[in-house]
């Protein structure tokens, strides 16, 4: 027998999904596995806790590995800032692995904006922009300080994330319906995408059932795509908030040479309508910054983190 293997594994959490990756020491990827939502603020501590022990067990049984092997679990997780809530999702992560008898030892629980950083400048300077649910942009200066813009949640913020496209598009369905605004694709595409078949079947939807507005995004893009006006204006001024975020972080502290701009999250990650409009109106409106890939995904940039506490 040789040496027994050892693992980390890295998570990315956020509203929409949830996305695992298992290295070992060398950082190779050898196994992954995606989920459900985990964004604290919408399934709360309990839920998230359970859909993470299913993700580490998957990607260990991918593996053929007992909990054993694995040395660090480092979560990236959206809804996640706060140390209280950091503690308690590491404590019933660790719970939940006893009582399953699948026993973690070093779980970390950061923001998902920590481990965006990691992964998309590998630990240097640069501002990262993420869009999926919602929305937030953080800036790493040069001497390694943290400045954030927007990220507060779908009703104090998060402009130009999924969620406040979807809700602009249902907007527009209303005043649409209304008279107040002119005709637009949206009202029978967000009908389809709820299969419902009146406004008053929306109204029960969005205010009842609370459902997941920020799924309608996608059908934004579409719309736009098929040239439609109110969509193509919903983008607009959606793009035109991200862009804002960076330029207010960049005013902060104004870099000295060309600033690497990375597009994260599930709107942006895709080329897709709005993903390139926001590339293009940042390259535009702010000549000194340069829109670059991410170098890794967000879980992989979790997992650098694993790494890092053993090198």
């Amino acid at each position: 027998m040789g040496e027994q293997k050892q693992y980390v594994i890295g998570i990315d959490g956020g509203g929409t999904k949830t996305h695992a990756l298992l290295v070992d020491m060398e950082g190779t990827v050898l196994a992954e596995c995606t989920g459900g939502p985990t964004h604290l603020q919408n399934v709360g501590v309990k839920q998230a806790a359970a859909v993470l022990f299913d993700l580490i067990k998957g990607c260990c049984d991918k593996v053929a590995s007992d909990a054993q092997p694995v040395q660090s679990v480092v979560i990236g997780i959206a809804g996640a800032g706060r140390a209280a809530n950091k503690l308690e999702l590491t404590n019933a992560l660790l719970g939940l692995s006893l009582k399953k008898k699948f026993p973690l030892k070093n779980v970390t629980v950061e923001s998902d904006v920590r481990i965006a950083l990691e992964a998309a400048f590998a630990g240097g300077p640069g501002v990262v922009v993420i869009a999926g649910t919602g929305s937030i942009a953080f800036y790493r200066t040069e001497d390694g300080k943290l400045l954030r813009a927007g990220g507060w949640g779908n009703i104090l913020g998060d402009e130009g994330g999924g969620f406040a496209i979807g809700r602009d598009a249902l907007n527009a369905v209303m005043r649409q319906h209304d008279g107040r605004s002119e005709k637009t694709l949206l009202t029978k595409k967000v009908f389809e995408h709820f299969s419902i078949s009146t406004v008053d079947d929306l109204i029960a939807k969005v205010y009842h059932e609370h459902v997941d507005v920020a799924s309608f995004a996608p059908k934004v893009f579409d719309a736009v795509v098929e040239r439609d006006r109110v969509a193509h204006m919903i983008l607009v001024k959606n793009a035109n908030e991200l862009v804002e975020l960076v330029r207010v972080l960049m005013m902060q502290v104004r870099p000295k040479k060309k600033l690497p701009v990375a597009l994260m999250g599930g709107l942006l990650e895709s080329e897709n309508v709005y993903s390139k409009m926001v590339k293009e109106k940042i390259a535009h409106s702010l000549p000194q910054v340069v829109v670059q890939k991410p170098k890794f995904l967000s879980a992989f940039g979790a997992a650098i983190l694993g790494l890092h506490a053993f090198h």
